[in-house]
């Protein structure tokens, strides 16, 4: 068993793309009294969902994720692919709202949702990850089970990394140049 990160498609694809290093992140509405657990999984596999106001949530620039996330959402609703999986280089929780606004550049979520996120519950903050995401080089499909839904952050899945060939998304110097270009 290893973990699995749910998160919006158009991000995954983001993710994937190597267009976005940031998770951003306060919690799952099932995460119950202890709130979300950043420190649940140090590499987990990223878990596409799809809900209809993703492309209202995210800049006009994640359109361009649109089509591949319909096509893979729409093509068997009982199934999910994994692409990818990542490592956390870096966790932060910020509760400070300009240091959280000064990350606008770096991932496709609109100001709005980033703000609606922050101030979800008390104390207000967010938390931010940086991530290494490495595409594999045979997606693995599942069929979705009852215990992968909800509005949860985490889920296990009954998978290992082990003799998984996957190859990081961004090459390791303009990796590097980007996290620091990010400042966290």
């Amino acid at each position: 068993m290893s973990s699995a990160f749910k998160e919006w498609h158009l991000i995954v694809e983001a993710l994937i793309a190597g267009e976005q290093l940031l998770i951003l992140r306060k919690g799952g509405i099932s995460e119950g009294r202890g709130g979300f657990a950043p420190d649940r999984a140090a590499r987990f596999w990223l878990f596409p969902t799809w809900f209809h106001a993703q492309l209202e949530k995210t800049k006009a620039a994640a359109a361009r994720f649109a089509d591949s996330a319909h096509a893979s959402n729409s093509s068997d609703a009982s199934i999910v692919t994994l692409r990818a999986f990542a490592d956390v280089v870096h966790h932060a929780f910020l509760s400070d709202w300009e240091a959280v606004a000064r990350l606008d550049a770096f991932h496709l979520w609109s100001p709005e949702t980033v703000r609606e996120r922050f101030d979800w519950s008390k104390p207000p903050g967010i938390h931010v990850f940086i991530v290494r995401v490495h595409r594999l080089a045979s997606p693995i499909s599942l069929p979705l089970t009852p215990e992968m839904g909800g509005c949860r952050s985490w889920i296990e899945l009954p998978l290992t990394f082990d003799d998984r060939s996957a190859t990081p998304v961004v090459d390791e110097p303009t990796f590097r140049e980007r996290v620091n270009a990010i400042g966290l």
